[in-house]
């Protein structure tokens, strides 16, 4: 047989499974351990939104709806005091201020929930009457003490607790509607959890077997 005719010379086609020809391994996908899992859950928990407050299903921002509930707390408290006073003139002040029906107190009050509750379009309007309100109490507040007569309300230290808490609670009032924000904020999408929060990369699936292609060699010749 001639040399054409054997093909000798031309290179040959590969045949798997032949000695010398490295083949390549199947990439393994990384083993995640008991501890990882676990941290990996305990960090997408921590990326879960949170439920929604109170102050989030009534429509309210939360920091104006706690200053109010603080302001409520100090007139109470304010009452509470006050009434273990020895009955002076300060103590009649202030609780002429904090039990008088209208009082500034009353509208004060009703301005500071219209301002949390009434909505967008007179809400400057509600800000700026309470701000009022509490002016006007402040003047005549401060007149009530300055006409003070000489006489046991220096004393009366019950008494000059529950002015001021209630002193605190219109500031406490005031705040809360300066706080009210002007628009509706939309919430902020809650921020995505990253991919792989352990490091860890994704599995690698295995990668498809080299198909041998057909044709890839030249062949001898024919004669």
């Amino acid at each position: 047989m001639s040399e054409q005719q054997s093909g000798a010379g031309y290179p040959q086609q590969p045949v798997s499974g032949q000695p010398g020809q490295p083949q390549q391994p199947y990439p393994q996908a990384p083993y995640a351990s008991p501890q990882a899992q676990y941290q990996a859950q305990q960090q997408y928990a921590a990326y879960a939104p949170p439920a929604p407050s109170l102050f989030d299903k009534l429509g309210v921002p939360s920091v104006p709806a706690i200053l109010g509930l603080s302001g409520l707390g100090a007139l109470a408290l304010s009452g509470l005091i006050t009434g273990t006073s020895d009955g002076t003139d300060l103590q009649v002040d202030v609780a002429a201020s904090l039990f008088g029906l209208p009082s500034v107190l009353t509208a004060v009050i009703v301005m500071f929930a219209l301002a949390l509750f009434g909505g967008e379009k007179l809400r400057s309007l509600w800000k700026s009457l309470t701000v009022a309100g509490t002016g006007v109490f402040l003047a005549g507040f401060l007149y009530d003490l300055l006409s003070l007569p000489d006489g046991s309300s220096g004393s009366d230290a019950s008494a000059w607790i529950g002015a001021l808490l209630l002193v605190g609670a219109y500031a406490l009032f005031t705040a809360g509607a300066l706080l009210v924000p002007g628009k509706a904020v939309p919430a902020a999408a809650p921020a995505a959890p990253p991919a792989y929060p352990t490091g860890q990369q994704p599995a690698v699936p295995p990668a498809a077997a080299p198909q041998t292609q057909q044709n890839q060699w030249p062949q001898a010749p024919q004669q």
